[in-house]
């Protein structure tokens, strides 16, 4: 069978060919390479002329490396992710960089977490003090896939957490499995033996702004990512379901009825779908509802009750709560710090 031939998508997600570059990156930094194993050899042979691989395939080279390196934590350590990472992670940092609040940031992050890895979906969850990235995987990806990612994280976290003046980022880290050999890294506090993969910050984090932020390379770099994500190994139905949405939400029309129709399938069949992809009906339209309201915002004459009526709300006090747990500000405020970084010639 094909490399990235993969039957029963919805049940066996692809992954992005470049985490076998990372994998195998990180292996030459310890003075290891993946080509000593006859079966990642033959993996990486077939990879160099696919964009995407099977599930199947990540675990297996996961599994070679953590073999020829002897560690246990192979994903979670500083080598795998000082590797030279795919261009979209690459774009991703530099929107992470280029938001204007941490909150945004994080925001950002989460929406274009496919881009990063197809094997997880990524989800922001407040509650009290607390904000919680929290990793749930997708079908059955190697623990040391799920431990690179949870090392991405905390690396563009603390990127954004040392734009937002934060000196000693203290992040505390859910891992699943034994806490024996566990690395040491520079931006986690302490890690927790848990039942999932998570990322644990203090919630007046997303709170703090990013005062060299740029919204004008912001905007410019979200268009390129949406572009990037509609091509890429996620499920076509999550994408079509977005574009519908998106369309639906220009003519004033979000009824999950409409949505479903045009694809020929029951809003039953399209809750199924979308539920084994990681995602919801509801979950879309929130993620359409914010990526627009971040745009119509840019525009100073557009009163904040029309955006509000233009993006579906029934009332501005609706939009309003919604935009605030978007980005935390409520969306006054998130206009006056916009006017602040004109004024100081932080905008285009």
């Amino acid at each position: 069978m094909h490399i990235d031939k993969v039957v029963g998508l919805a049940e066996t997600p692809r992954e992005w060919s470049g985490w076998g570059r990372v994998i195998g990156q990180g292996l030459e930094r310890r003075g290891l390479s993946l080509h000593a194993s006859p079966l990642a050899e033959c993996l990486l042979r077939r990879l160099q002329e696919n964009e995407v691989m099977a599930q199947t395939t990540c675990n297996l080279l996961w599994q070679e490396a953590q073999t020829l390196s002897g560690d246990d934590w192979f994903g979670l350590s500083a080598d795998c992710a000082d590797s030279d990472l795919p261009l979209s992670l690459q774009m991703i940092g530099l929107t992470v960089s280029a938001s204007m609040s941490i909150s945004t940031a994080v925001n950002n992050l989460v929406r274009f977490f496919p881009l990063v890895s197809t094997q997880a979906t990524l989800e922001l969850r407040v509650i009290g003090d607390d904000a919680r990235l929290l990793l749930h995987p997708r079908g059955q990806p190697h623990p040391q896939h799920m431990a690179a990612l949870i090392n991405v994280l905390g690396r563009l976290l603390l990127r954004c957490a040392q734009r937002g003046g934060i000196d000693t980022p203290n992040m505390l880290i859910g891992v699943v499995g034994s806490h024996e050999s566990l690395p040491q890294l520079p931006w986690a506090g302490g890690y927790v033996l848990a039942d999932a993969w998570w990322l644990k910050i203090p919630r007046q984090w997303l709170d703090l702004t990013i005062p060299e932020s740029t919204p004008g390379l912001l905007h410019g770099m979200t268009g390129v990512l949406h572009g990037v994500l509609a091509r890429g190994p996620a499920s076509d139905i999550v994408e079509k379901a977005r574009h519908a949405i998106q369309q639906g939400m220009s003519r004033g029309v979000l009824g999950e009825e409409q949505i479903a129709e045009p694809m020929n399938i029951s809003t039953r069949h399209l809750r199924r779908l979308l539920g084994q992809h990681g995602t919801s009906y509801e979950r879309l339209v929130d993620e359409v509802r914010r990526d627009a309201a971040l745009r119509l915002m840019a525009d100073s004459a557009s009163s904040l009750t029309r955006i509000a009526y233009e993006l579906g709300f029934q009332d501005p006090s609706s939009f309003t709560r919604a935009f605030r747990r978007w980005t935390g500000f409520s969306p006054s405020d998130f206009r006056r710090r916009q006017a602040q970084l004109v004024s100081h010639g932080a905008s285009l």
